[in-house]
């Protein structure tokens, strides 16, 4: 099993958000059942997150009420209903929460099984918050043992393992971004995809414009990013040390012994003119998709081509700037 949690300020939103069903999932019923809590409105997710508001209220200290648990199981593991509520329980009870209002909510739109948890992390009598001091230890020390006691599948976590588990590597591991965006959308996560098909490029590269060779061969390109580096397409990212954990940009300086250095001039005029041709003469009619992969073909490239608005023209500089403005407001609303 894989818990997951997070806090957050809106039971509203989050109880949108349980019973919305994804666009491309259409046709599959989103909640399979639910369970309340401590609480006195049945099994209505509105009129949950409604109490738990009313009853937050009395918290003026507290900024971030709802605390929100995502438990996965196994796609060959079929947990009953009982089951995947005792395993809520238990880690509630282990959060000293179980007296706290909760609702479970089971989905049934993926291959596996899995609940969500929504709590109120104000008791209802008291109006005292509950605490998650290393609640991540707590969750998987609870996960660990329900597994091995109903016969799931063994997934031992990083802060916690039973006797004769190893925890996992760092690096084999996905970012709890990555790991929400898989949930999402049901695709492999871009850092696994550069894994697959560019982790012996990394290894045998011997200098920086080795493996900026070699990467274009995938259409990928290695770039700074704040204190790091990130391998794109031009339309998603990946940090370079989440893709092998000695292609962090200080391993690779020390490797190549020399400071990072980007692309040569021939590789940015390549992709400067492959952005030219993607735009085309008419960028108005482009669809809404195109202008957002355009827009990140932008952002990439402005980072580290000084003469790009040169080669563009100032209208279409000006343009794209425009779709790259509103492409970096999406991401921060994303985040």
């Amino acid at each position: 099993m894989i818990g997951m949690s997070r806090t957050a300020e809106s039971f509203q939103k989050l109880a949108r958000y349980l019973a919305q069903t994804k666009p491309d999932r259409e046709n599959l019923p989103r909640i399979a059942w639910t369970e309340p809590r401590n609480l006195l409105c049945g099994n209505d997710l509105g009129a949950a997150a409604r109490e738990m508001a009313l009853v937050a209220r009395g918290s003026a200290r507290v900024q971030k009420p709802v605390f929100h648990m995502s438990l996965a199981w196994a796609p060959e593991d079929d947990p009953e209903r009982d089951q995947m509520c005792d395993v809520a329980t238990r880690v509630l009870d282990r959060l000293n929460m179980d007296e706290h209002q909760s609702v479970f909510v089971a989905h049934a739109d993926e291959h596996y099984a899995h609940l969500h948890v929504m709590t109120n992390r104000v008791h209802p009598i008291t109006h005292r918050t509950g605490t998650l001091w290393l609640h991540y230890r707590e969750i998987e020390t609870v996960l660990r043992h329900a597994e091995r006691e109903m016969g799931f599948r063994e997934t031992p976590g990083h802060f916690f393992q039973l006797p004769g588990q190893k925890p996992p590597e760092r690096a084999e591991s996905l970012t709890k971004k990555a790991h929400k965006a898989t949930e999402r959308s049901g695709k492999l996560p871009f850092q696994l995809i550069v894994r697959e098909v560019a982790e012996r490029d990394f290894a045998e590269a011997h200098s920086w414009r080795n493996l900026h060779e070699r990467l274009e061969r995938h259409g990928l390109s290695l770039l700074p990013r704040r204190s790091g580096l990130v391998v794109t397409d031009g339309h998603e990212h990946a940090k370079s040390s989440s893709v092998a954990p000695n292609v962090s940009l200080r391993r690779l300086e020390t490797r190549f012994r020399v400071p990072y250095e980007p692309p040569e001039r021939d590789t940015l005029e390549r992709q400067t003119c492959a952005l030219l041709r993607s735009v085309g003469r008419h960028p108005q009619r482009l669809s809404a998709k195109e202008r957002g992969a355009a827009a990140k073909d932008f952002i990439r490239l402005d980072a580290v081509n000084p003469t790009l608005k040169a080669h563009l023209g100032k209208a279409l500089h000006q343009t794209l700037s425009r779709w790259a403005s509103l492409e970096r407001q999406e991401q921060a609303l994303e985040r």
